[in-house]
């Protein structure tokens, strides 16, 4: 039935319309539909047989616009629409929360995706269809591994027989589909065990990682208590990479990651997160003595302790033997040890002869490992902070 509306008698005069016997004096009523014309399907016009007020479907936006791969993430879209909406996302239906058209909102949960990549999102309604070109990134679910790697590391050159001794740090980082990956297993096989790159049995941990491409400009910023460290993106390497000066450097501290902004990219979006890198607190070498003003001498099997400082999450032990011509090293051996203040190299560590008089270049760094979780996959950062005593001794 039509609305009735009031009308002039002047304008209905000679037209067949006058007062009803039960209308209220001075109120007119328009011509009523007739039964042939009723209202007959659902829609929300009031003369629906037209079906005036059914649109075209349109996506505006969606979001969040990337998840996981294990979907059921909700997502509202924008647009415009009919109630008989629906949606697929990477040529999945998804399941549907809400359709609301006056709003404008279709809320909907992720369909679950074999793979990682970026997918079109098609929303069907009133026999048409509106599709939005890579409107939605899966990403694989990350819980539980690292999505960030990388490294901020302080070197304190200790002794005076350095020529120009330096204190410096370097860093770098960079996301990764989240995968298995641990710190340790780079430097040795095991806790409290040495590896060497000269020898039939090397050690080889080489995990096997995928980096997101990142474009030209990519920025990122770390910050530690009012200490700042901005990087760019290194297109050379394909990471964040960068020299860290004294007044950007806080031992003990933990590191955020206050801009992340990956341009040029559908592969990861911005964010920002707390516990990025953690750093270890400044401690002293005590034995060997490298901290005198000649370095000392020492055997193959060579004791090592520290102290100072909070306890770390760890130790690696570097211990580079430099070749006759004095210009690269004749053998490099990495341990990975418990902070408990000390560690004896095995016997067999060295796999190569032991010369004598032969310059060995020691480091010893502790290392702090973070626990920052990356909001978009819920992947954990293994960006390690290492802060590393430099010296030196000559072999006996």
């Amino acid at each position: 039935m039509r609305t009735p509306w009031p009308l002039l008698p002047s304008l209905l005069v000679g037209c067949g319309f006058g007062l009803g016997p039960n209308t209220p004096d001075g109120l007119l009523w328009a011509y009523t539909d007739t039964a042939a014309d009723a209202d007959a399907d659902t829609d929300a016009d009031s003369d629906a047989d037209a079906d005036a007020d059914l649109v075209d479907p349109e996506i505006d936006s969606v979001d969040p616009d990337r998840g996981s791969t294990d979907g059921g993430l909700e997502v509202v879209l924008y647009g415009q629409f009919n109630d008989d909406a629906s949606v697929r996302v990477g040529g999945v239906e998804a399941e549907i929360k809400s359709v609301q058209p006056v709003r404008g909102e279709l809320h909907f949960y992720t369909p679950e995706a074999g793979e990682a990549g970026v997918v079109n999102i098609v929303l069907d309604s009133n026999d048409e269809t509106a599709k939005l070109t890579d409107g939605f990134t899966y990403y694989t679910e990350g819980a539980g591994l690292p999505g960030m790697v990388g490294s901020l590391e302080w070197v304190e050159m200790v002794g005076d027989y350095w020529d120009t001794p330096t204190d410096k740090g370097t860093a770098f980082f960079y996301p990764i589909m989240p995968a298995e990956f641990e710190w340790g297993l780079v430097y040795a096989p095991g806790v409290d065990d040495c590896s060497s790159d000269d020898s039939s049995d090397t050690y080889d941990y080489a995990p096997s990682l995928t980096a997101y491409e990142l474009g030209s400009g990519s920025r990122a910023s770390l910050d530690a208590a009012g200490k700042t460290i901005d990087f760019s993106w290194d297109n050379t390497y394909g990471f964040y990479n960068g020299n860290v000066v004294a007044s950007e450097f806080a031992a003990g501290a933990t590191y955020d990651l206050t801009e992340f902004d990956p341009a040029n990219t559908d592969e990861v979006s911005s964010f920002t997160m707390t516990d990025l890198v953690r750093t270890p607190a400044s401690f002293t070498v005590n034995v060997p003595n490298i901290t005198g003003a000649a370095p000392p001498l020492v055997s193959r099997t060579m004791s090592i302790a520290w102290s100072g400082g909070a306890a770390a999450d760890g130790v690696f032990v570097i211990l580079g033997l430099v070749n006759s011509a004095g210009d690269a090293f004749q053998e490099t051996v990495t341990c990975h040890v418990e902070d408990d203040g000390a560690f004896n190299v095995p016997s067999d560590a060295f796999k190569t002869s032991w010369p004598v008089n032969r310059q060995l270049n020691i480091q010893i760094s502790r290392y702090k490992l973070a626990s920052g979780t990356i909001p978009y996959d819920s992947s954990e950062s293994a960006v390690i902070g290492q802060y590393t005593v430099f010296g030196a001794g000559f072999t006996k």
